[in-house]
Parts: C-alpha cells; structure tokens; sequence
C-alpha cells in the first residue's frame, strides 16, 4: 500500500496546475535602473519575470522580449508582457520607436515609454513638472535636488515608494497636458512624459488580490 500512495503522489504532483499570473517585462540590456526598481513589486500573487538580452534599440527589446515568451514562457489568459525604453534626447529614434510600437502590437505586448528617461518617473514622486530636459544628465542633476546621492544602480523604491500614489497622478496629470499641447505621447518631443504609471498600477492591483 505504501508504494501506491507514492505512485499517487507523485502522479498528482506531476498534474499542471494553475499558476499564478506573470508580469513579464523586457527592457534595456545595460540599463539594470529598471529591473532593480521592478523587482520591489514582486511577490506570490504578482510574479515577474524579465526577458534576457542586452539590446538598447526600442525594437531590438521587443523582439528579444518576444523570443523570451517563445522559449521560456507558457503564456496563461491573465499574463500581461510590457516592454520597456527610453526615447532619449537627440538621438532621432522616432523611427525605431514606430518599429518597435508596430512589433508589440502585433504580439499583444504594452509599450512603456519615458522622455527623456525613467528618470522622469522617480521625479513626479515629488510634485509635477512640465519642465523639458535639454539632456538625460539634465534630468538627473533635477532629480538629485530630491535624491542628492541618486545612483542608477541603487534600489530608488525603498526612498520613493510612499509617494508612488503622488507620482501616479502627477504622471496621468502630465499626460493629458502633453495630450493637450498636440504631442505625440511615445516621442522624443514629448519631454518630459513617463507612461510608468500604467505598469505600476497593475502591479500594485495584483498585489492586493
């Protein structure tokens, strides 16, 4: 008897069982500011995985998000993939932009975009601006006014996270100014901008599942 119980345990435990929803994630293969921000939001009802690959072209990120799903994820109905960049400031990348938006599109995946980078996002956290940056070190000499040791290397979350309410509604706030100016939200001209807010929303919702 001993042994059939072990055969039936085993069995069961072999069985596929209903996982958890992911939250897959592809960014900027040198930029860890990202990853070590987002992995403040994982837990049992919100996991996150990021894809591998040291791309930094908007389209580049995408496809080896997509080649990630394909090889290492059994995508599930409440799955949601977000892939992350920046447009920069004088680097004319409107065009790889398009490229990448038009890929995502194709293969259910939600672009996520910061101008000039996700600098900007850390900075709503304390008030809203409307003020465009010349450079991406621009940006960061503005947030070290609020984080005066700010290293993109550091986990910014642990200094910020009581104000990421504030930082969501000072970028919704933004958003619709920019709208209302005529900008194309996802451009290099719309400085500064941060669509964050939309994936931080999600993660804090199924946090509190």
């Amino acid at each position: 008897m001993a042994g059939v119980r072990k055969f039936n345990q085993r069995k069961r435990n072999t069985e596929k069982r209903k996982r958890n929803p992911f939250v897959i994630i592809g960014c900027e293969g040198n930029n860890k500011t990202e990853k070590i921000y987002f992995r403040n939001f994982n837990s049992r009802n919100c996991m996150i995985k990021f894809s591998r690959g040291n791309s930094t072209d908007p389209k580049g990120i995408v496809q080896e998000l997509i080649n990630f799903i394909h090889s290492e994820v059994e995508l599930e109905e409440n799955d949601k993939i977000y892939a992350i960049f920046d447009t920069d400031v004088g680097q004319n990348k409107n065009d790889q932009i398009n490229a990448a938006k038009k890929l995502a599109k194709e293969s259910g995946i939600e672009i996520i975009t910061s101008t000039p980078t996700f600098e900007v996002w850390f900075l709503l956290h304390f008030g809203f601006t409307t003020k465009t940056f010349a450079t991406n070190s621009e940006l960061q000499e503005e947030l070290k006014k609020h984080i005066p040791n700010y290293l993109k290397k550091d986990n910014t979350y642990l200094i910020i996270k009581d104000l990421t309410n504030q930082a969501i509604k000072n970028a919704k706030e933004l958003e619709s100014y920019q709208l209302k100016l005529g900008k194309i939200l996802d451009s290099e001209k719309c400085n500064p901008h941060s669509s964050v807010y939309k994936i931080v929303e999600e993660l804090i919702v199924r946090n509190n599942e």
